[in-house]
């Protein structure tokens, strides 16, 4: 009887195990049918976000304060044949013209979610360079090689376009990262259309400045006894390099140590904010995932550049900014150069709390010294 009792029991449990998974057969069906209907909203609500247009917030129409002739569009120019995304925000069109050049993957969300400031006093033109952001056509095939040469050509014409369009004689041009090659250039070529000129972690002599980012990055692994970053970097040695391989890993462990970004701030929270601006979408993204076949193909010309080589005479002011802890371009090297050049006005400014990116890591302390030192210039009456 007693093992009869026990079969039993046994059987009672399995039969009621068999009844509750019958019980929770539908409630599991319409989890599933849940998480399907989630994920396939989620689906459609980025596939809406990603093929947006983009667009630019309009500026409050009060004619008592003047925005009444405020300005805010985006707009594509065919610029040596690309089409090339161009927005232009100002709160009084009496202002003066003020250009980002910026680094050669877009910057204009970034920009406009730091630097906003500046169309209080400039009107503001925001720029993606050819193959980058906006401008990127995705069905083109990428150029094996590209040349400093075509983005000054780029510049020059939207330089005369901007002038024409917001009828200024001249603009003030404000270069960052890779965007301070050309903007260097072009205004040296150039004065007559150039207010001023400010390069925001100036390329100078990559060469020596490579070299130098390596002697950061080895000195701080071997301090902090970060022995993986201390063995890759002494096997690939210091630059130049034959191959990518060897630069991927002086910019890892570079950026790694602080020397992109002093604070908090990262690339992947730059992304973030960018790819979720209203300046951006699909095209955006496209373009930052294929960067590096267009880095590859400036990269022989870049990594050549050299500023420092020959006595340069500029007739408009140069202003270079740095960042304290900048091991991406030296600040020290910038400094350098600043002091061999002629100028009608030049200075070299250090922000204390940012590495490569003052504009972004320090941004109110940047648009205020943009104001108070760069807006004078482009108002000043002609001499």
């Amino acid at each position: 009887m007693g093992s009869y009792k026990a079969s039993g029991d046994r059987m009672g449990i399995a039969m009621r195990t068999k009844g509750n998974s019958g019980a929770t057969g539908r409630p599991g069906r319409t989890l599933i049918l849940a998480c399907v209907g989630v994920c396939a909203f989620l689906i459609f609500a980025l596939a809406a976000w990603l093929f947006k247009p983009i667009s630019t917030t309009p500026f409050p129409e009060d004619a008592s304060d003047g925005a009444a002739e405020s300005i805010a569009v985006v707009e594509r120019w065919p610029i040596n044949g690309f089409d090339q995304s161009v927005i232009i925000r100002g709160r009084r069109l009496s202002n003066p013209a003020l250009i980002w050049v910026g680094d050669l993957w877009c910057e204009t969300p970034l920009l406009r979610h730091f630097n906003a400031a500046l169309e209080e006093q400039f009107v503001v033109v925001y720029w993606c360079q050819r193959y980058s952001g906006q401008s990127l056509n995705p069905f083109a095939t990428p150029p094996k090689t590209l040349s400093l040469e075509q983005y000054v050509g780029d510049l020059s014409v939207l330089v005369d376009r901007v002038r024409a369009r917001l009828r200024k004689d001249k603009v003030v041009l404000i270069g960052h990262s890779s965007g301070t090659a050309l903007g260097l250039v072009y205004t040296q070529r150039h004065p007559e259309h150039v207010a001023a000129y400010v390069g925001v972690g100036q390329i100078v002599n990559q060469a020596e400045g490579a070299k130098r980012s390596y002697d950061f990055a080895l000195s701080v692994a071997r301090a902090r006894h970060n022995d993986q970053a201390t063995a890759q970097l002494t096997r690939i040695g210091p630059p130049p390099y034959a191959g990518a391989r060897s630069g991927a890993i002086l910019r890892k462990w570079t950026i790694t140590f602080g020397g992109a970004f002093h604070g908090k701030l990262s690339y992947a929270t730059l992304a973030l904010i960018g790819f979720t601006a209203r300046e951006a979408n699909w095209r955006d993204v496209v373009a930052f995932a294929r960067g590096e076949k267009y880095s590859a193909a400036m990269a022989p010309e870049m990594s050549a550049l050299a500023f420092d080589h020959r006595d340069w005479k500029f007739q408009v002011p140069v202003y270079l900014i740095s960042g304290r802890y900048d091991h991406r371009t030296d600040g020290g090297l910038a400094e350098a150069f600043l002091d061999r050049i002629e100028a009608p006005k030049k200075g070299f400014v250090w922000f204390e709390r940012s590495a490569h990116s003052p504009p972004f890591e320090e941004p109110a302390a940047f648009n205020a010294w943009i104001t108070d030192h760069v807006r004078p210039l482009a108002t000043a009456p002609a001499p």
